[in-house]
């Protein structure tokens, strides 16, 4: 038996040898994915930016909805972004900027000639954050409006077209209170001037409905449609058993109320009037 496994081995040497040249794991196949070399750019430019809003603002930079950086302004309300690389034409982003109390948003966009070189933009001083204590209101009823800017700042409320003035306090809060505002949609956004430099004008504007009552009612209407479906789904027990007699009920107290609803199917269908009490 030995003799004959040494009268094969020269067969099985030559086997390996030639699986071994074929091989896609080999040695061979090792050494050649050594050799690979993989390299990248993510841009070839830096873009830094530097400027001012409100003390501990929080601000984050997007392109295209794209995030790229975030930082948070000093207790003087400066901050920067310096260093982030951008490729060649790269020709716009955003910073959208919300205040340590989270009570007001500034967002503004820049538009500037395809880059081919470093960008440095400095001295920027954005628009102070700008909320609304609601964004809809009764007829000649008020709302209030306020935000963060630059500490004793002087800010200016631009509401469809016409101007309030205040001064923001040594925290850089403002307020103002809008007063007996006719049925409509207004349009409102802030800027501010601080040491005779002015802000940038926002990209978002905010938006405050005054509604009549009748717009009122239609509202309180969907808010009562939308919580009876939101109790309807949020039932998980034998809802049908359940959902069933509360729907009947809700019919049966509304032909008590008004029954001359019920006065267009005719009363010769109605022959069972005794159930809902006639």
């Amino acid at each position: 038996m030995i003799h004959s496994m040494k009268k094969f081995l020269p067969v099985f040497i030559v086997l390996f040898l030639v699986l071994s040249l074929f091989n896609p794991v080999g040695v061979n196949a090792v050494s050649k994915s050594a050799s690979v070399q993989v390299s990248g750019s993510i841009g070839e430019f830096y873009l830094n930016i530097s400027g001012f809003i409100s003390p501990f603002a929080s601000i984050v930079m997007t392109s295209d909805g794209v995030f790229i950086r975030a930082t948070v302004a000093d207790e003087n309300g400066n901050f920067s972004i310096s260093e982030i690389l951008i490729k060649r034409g790269f020709s716009h982003f955003c910073l959208d900027a919300v205040d340590f109390k989270r009570i007001g948003e500034s967002y503004t966009c820049f538009s500037f000639p395809p880059a081919d070189s470093d960008i440095t933009m400095t001295d920027i001083f954005l628009p102070p954050t700008l909320g609304l204590s609601r964004s809809e209101i009764a007829e000649w009823s008020s709302a209030i409006a306020f935000g963060y800017t630059m500490p004793n700042a002087n800010v200016t409320l631009n509401i469809n077209g016409k101007e309030l003035f205040t001064t923001a306090d040594s925290t850089g809060y403002y307020q103002f209170k809008l007063t007996n505002l006719r049925a409509g949609s207004y349009t409102l956004y802030a800027s501010a001037t601080y040491h005779k430099k002015h802000s940038l004008s926002p990209t978002k504007k905010l938006i405050l409905k005054s509604l009549t009552w009748w717009e009122e009612f239609l509202l309180f209407l969907k808010d009562l449609w939308q919580n009876f479906l939101r109790l309807l789904t949020s039932i998980s027990l034998g809802p049908l058993w359940l959902v069933i007699p509360i729907i009947i009920l809700i019919i049966i107290l509304i032909l008590k109320i008004w029954p001359e609803w019920f006065d267009f199917l005719g009363k010769k269908h109605l022959h069972h009037y005794y159930f809902l009490g006639y």
